[in-house]
């Protein structure tokens, strides 16, 4: 895989242990590239492959080079806020909820659904503005 754990990861709790990453699996052939340069594993689960990469490379836009420039129409504040909608999405889709035996079944549901609206609509915005992830 061309993702390495990075410090973006690492703070939502993905390191080298995680099972993408984790060097026990180095000479599981599922683990080593083909003659194309494509990993097996990753395509176990290829949204999380590609959540891992898109949510690091968001984070790292929105840390860096963001002040560089802002979609036509918007304001730069209006920009912040839609990459940091992106950025919640792709990490609510790479983080398992830690609490669920905590809350009663109705909260659960509620919990539940407020999260999938949070992804869905980071996830509307990253569509529509997947043009402008430029500097």
């Amino acid at each position: 895989m061309i993702l390495k754990p990075n410090r973006f990861l690492k703070e939502i709790g993905i390191n080298e242990d995680y099972w993408l990453f984790n060097e026990e699996n180095k000479d599981d052939l599922r683990y080593i590239p083909d003659e194309e340069g494509f990993v097996d594993a990753e395509h176990f689960s290829l949204d999380t492959s590609l959540s891992l990469y898109i949510y690091s490379q968001l984070c790292y836009f929105r840390e860096y080079p963001i002040k560089c420039g802002t979609p036509i129409g918007l304001t730069h504040e209006k920009w912040v806020e839609i990459v940091d909608a992106m950025i919640e999405a792709f990490k609510l889709m790479l983080v398992e909820d830690t609490n669920p035996q905590t809350r009663s079944k109705k909260e659960q549901y509620y919990f539940s659904k407020n999260r999938r609206k949070k992804i869905n609509y980071g996830l509307r915005l990253f569509i529509k503005y997947f043009n402008n992830l430029w500097y």
